[in-house]
């Protein structure tokens, strides 16, 4: 949210300035004619400080209308003007009745400024703020509140560059909900709605550091992109998710598992100057299909079957069980 109001504050800042640099084209012509029209007439004679105390009050009259001047800019112009026409009317070289005229004008025109500013800031930033709300549903998944296709697109390949040139370990991550046509089917698309949004929350609990990249690539297929991580530490994440997914305590659909499962596909590395992000994509693709080829509620990295901690511990129970039964039959 910090970062989201400093990066508004510059495009404000940016606005302004940009606003301001078309009109100084306009400004520069202006002031020359004004001060030509006001100090040429008086050159030599006693009407010449009254003459520049009005270019002074002319002038800032011109900024104000022309430029947008936030607070502390309009205040210091305000004041510079002003002195000008002080320090004049100490020096008796204007009228009394001048100097009182020249600063009511300036001090109207003061809060004339500040008004134009304001409303050109409130505009600004309403503009900004539609601006960035567009970008950011063009970018995120409506459902999940994840990164979508397109906004995946947009982070995998600034991020992938970085860590390339920084020598970075990556991690990719694909994910499938296990048997989720049958969740569709049996409980209906809102309830399969409604678990592809408890699996994106517990997707953005394990996976919560700012750097990582998750999005939703397909119905029930899901994305994570880590960078600067060491590989133990991504497959321990992956593990924490399967358990995390078992926790929820989701009832599976008929020839799934106990609960609700997913199956993962890993792929680590440092980019090499030859790697591409869509062959690293591919090989965590096939990670992926050796998972659900094994049997699914895994995760598959390196050619090797990762088990789920809590499906394993259920198997023990249930295995404890068993035995336990078949000895009190045999007493």
């Amino acid at each position: 949210m910090v970062d989201n109001k400093n990066f508004n504050e510059k495009q404000l800042k940016d606005k302004i300035k940009s606003y301001n640099r078309q009109r100084i084209v306009i400004a520069i012509p202006i002031v020359i004619i004004t001060a030509i029209l006001l100090l040429f007439p008086s050159l030599g004679n006693e009407t010449l400080p009254t003459r520049f105390a009005v270019l002074c009050s002319a002038l800032l009259i011109l900024s104000s209308l022309l430029f947008v001047l936030p607070g502390r800019n309009a205040v210091l112009l305000f004041f510079m003007a002003t002195a000008i026409v002080t320090v004049q009317f100490v020096y008796k070289q204007i009228h009394p009745q001048s100097f009182v005229i020249l600063i009511l004008i300036n001090t109207c025109v003061l809060g004339v400024s500040r008004k134009i500013a304001h409303n050109f800031i409130r505009a600004a930033i309403h503009e900004i703020e539609t601006l960035s709300h567009l970008e950011i549903e063009a970018t995120t998944d409506n459902l999940t509140q994840l990164l979508n296709r397109n906004g995946l697109e947009q982070a995998l390949p600034t991020a992938w560059a970085f860590c390339k040139r920084k020598k970075k370990n990556v991690g990719f991550l694909l994910i499938d909900v296990d048997y989720f046509k049958s969740y569709n089917d049996t409980l209906g698309h809102l309830k399969g709605d409604d678990i592809l949004k408890q699996i994106a929350h517990s997707i953005k609990i394990c996976f919560k550091r700012e750097t990582d990249i998750i999005g939703r690539i397909g119905g029930d297929e899901f994305l994570i992109f880590l960078q600067d991580i060491d590989n133990d530490h991504i497959v321990e994440m992956a593990q924490n998710l399967l358990s995390s997914l078992s926790s929820l305590k989701v009832k599976a659909c008929p020839g799934s598992y106990k609960c609700l499962s997913v199956s993962i596909g890993i792929e680590t590395g440092i980019p090499q100057t030859g790697d591409s992000l869509k062959e690293f994509y591919n090989r965590a693709d096939m990670a992926l299909y050796h998972a659900k080829k094994s049997g699914r509620n895994c995760i598959s990295y390196d050619n090797v079957i990762i088990k789920n901690p809590n499906e394993r511990v259920w198997q023990n129970e249930s295995s404890a069980l068993k035995n336990l039964v078949a000895e009190c039959a045999r007493k």
